[in-house]
């Protein structure tokens, strides 16, 4: 087999595109393009790999902000359902249970009924000072036992320091990171990926197949196995199935041996 296998590079999420041609240019690497007529080609491509690596920073800057979101809802709804449990309680015509909630309203209204609504560094101090004010209250917190609420609030109170760790790491990380063009960035790299497969196929025809087909071997091994996971997801987003949170394609064991 002379002929490059080719498949759609659009297909491959931005998370997926910088692993995926990183692994090419460090498979064409092994074969010393230098000495078989394709060092032109295979120095344009491997150019990329700084920018390559801006992809993935920007990506998993993306990444972070995706999960603070998710974790910012779960500490809200913790949050509103503490606060909109007791306050219903607090109707309860049962003395101990309404006396109970009123604790907890009490407690909360010190700091804001809004809480949910500020913004995340606000939120984040607020739900600290909450919880360094009810755990200086046993009285508080025996409230929140008996409406069998202290789950939520050890968990609303967990989220908030996994929220608080995470956003922190990422705005050290964001000053670092450069905001780059992603889409302008893969058209680019795929010409000169297919530069690179002209450029095969033209020594093939010019040079004969020997001192290439290892190479084109291991290429079209690595190829073939990403149009297959690639027309697989395509089949199942037709099926209506969210493949949003599927995990990257990964690359199976072996695919670097020259076949």
């Amino acid at each position: 087999m002379n002929s490059i296998v080719k498949y759609k590079l659009s297909g491959l999420w931005n998370s997926e595109y910088p692993l995926v041609v990183n692994r090419l240019i460090n498979a064409v690497e092994k074969h010393n393009p230098h000495t078989i007529n394709l060092g032109v080609s295979f120095d344009r491509l491997a150019a990329f790999r700084p920018q390559l690596e801006k992809i993935v920073a920007q990506e998993r800057s993306d990444r972070e902000s995706s999960m603070l979101s998710e974790l910012d809802q779960q500490r809200d709804t913790f949050f509103n359902i503490i606060y909109t449990v007791a306050k219903t309680f607090q109707r309860s015509p049962i003395g101990s249970v309404s006396n109970s909630a009123h604790k907890i309203v009490t407690a909360f209204k010190k700091h804001g009924y809004n809480i949910a609504a500020t913004n995340y560094t606000a939120e984040t101090k607020r739900l600290f000072d909450i919880k360094a004010d009810f755990d200086a209250q046993p009285d508080v917190l025996l409230a929140l036992e008996e409406l069998s609420l202290m789950p939520q609030y050890e968990r609303m109170n967990e989220v908030n320091i996994d929220f608080d760790n995470l956003f922190e790491a990422r705005k050290d990380r964001r000053a670092e990171t450069e905001r780059i063009d992603v889409r302008a960035l893969r058209t680019e790299c795929d010409k000169a990926i297919a530069m690179l497969w002209t450029a095969i196929e033209f020594c093939v025809a010019e040079y004969g197949a020997e001192n290439y087909q290892p190479l084109i071997n291991t290429i079209n091994v690595r190829n073939t196995y990403y149009k297959q996971q690639l027309a697989q997801r395509a089949t199942r987003r037709k099926a209506k199935q969210d493949v949003s949170k599927e995990d990257i394609i990964q690359e199976p064991e072996g695919l670097d041996v020259r076949v």
